[in-house]
């Protein structure tokens, strides 16, 4: 073999040899990759999804939210999912926050929307509904402190649905109404909307509201509710405004007897 020959098979070898390691360590990156990815799968595949923060909506309607997907099984797809904001959220919740925790345990912090009032449906159910009308929960029991809300029309009452009324200007009324006594925590019992006007019963006593409802009235009721201890009839706040401080108490009378 001349010296030219020795050179090319030398050349030829070294190649071999270099394609060799290329590929050797091809596979062994693959099989790292693959490696690292059946870990994640199987270590971060959910066992138990914790859930804090909620009062009327139940754990399995969260958790079944949460798991919408084929690939919701992982708890670093679930938390990447809702990091980018593109996870689902029950119409009942403000929000929600996900993380995680063990790598097979799953996260869930929730905050409800809070019910100011409830009707009865046609079957005698409570439907709740959150400050802008929405249906939040539909349950055959009472929950403490809501009023109940009567006089009015509606349509087609379904959970996740806003109210449908055929008084919506007077509905918005009953609204602001039923927000502000929530705020104020005033222990409304019901709201009454009779002939266009909106009238709050706590105890034996009828809060007269009118037709407008602003916050300036409802942060009157309580101090004067305190001072009617024991007493029945009608307070009369319709005629209250900022430039108008005009407040009656009619003892022993109710819009029904007018």
């Amino acid at each position: 073999m001349s010296r030219e020959e020795y050179r090319y098979e030398e050349q030829q070898y070294g190649r071999r040899k270099k394609k060799g390691h290329k590929l050797y360590a091809f596979i062994v990156l693959l099989l790292g990759i693959v490696i690292l990815t059946m870990s994640v799968l199987i270590l971060f595949h959910i066992q138990k999804i914790e859930i804090t923060g909620n009062d009327y909506c139940t754990d399995r309607q969260i958790a079944a939210s949460v798991q919408s997907d084929k690939y919701s099984v992982n708890s670093i797809y679930i938390f990447a999912k809702y990091a980018l904001g593109y996870g689902e959220v029950l119409p009942c919740l403000e929000g929600m926050k996900v993380s995680i925790g063990w790598p097979w345990v799953l996260k869930v912090k929730v905050k409800e929307k809070q019910p100011i009032g409830y009707l009865f449906t046609d079957d005698k159910k409570y439907a709740y509904f959150d400050k802008d009308g929405l249906i939040v929960r539909i349950s055959e029991s009472y929950t403490e402190g809501i009023p109940l809300v009567e006089g009015i029309d509606t349509k087609n009452i379904e959970v996740y649905k806003k109210i449908d009324s055929g008084s919506s200007k007077l509905f918005e009324e009953i609204l602001e109404a039923s927000q502000g006594f929530h705020k104020y925590e005033i222990p409304v019992d019901k709201i009454v909307c009779k002939k266009n006007k909106i009238y709050a019963y706590i105890g034996k006593i009828c809060i007269a509201m009118g037709n407008n409802v602003i916050s300036e009235k409802i942060a009157q009721i309580n101090p004067i509710i305190a001072n009617l201890v024991g007493k029945e009839g009608t307070l009369h706040l319709e005629n209250y405004s900022e430039g108008r401080e005009t407040i009656t108490f009619d003892k022993g009378e109710f819009p029904e007897e007018k």
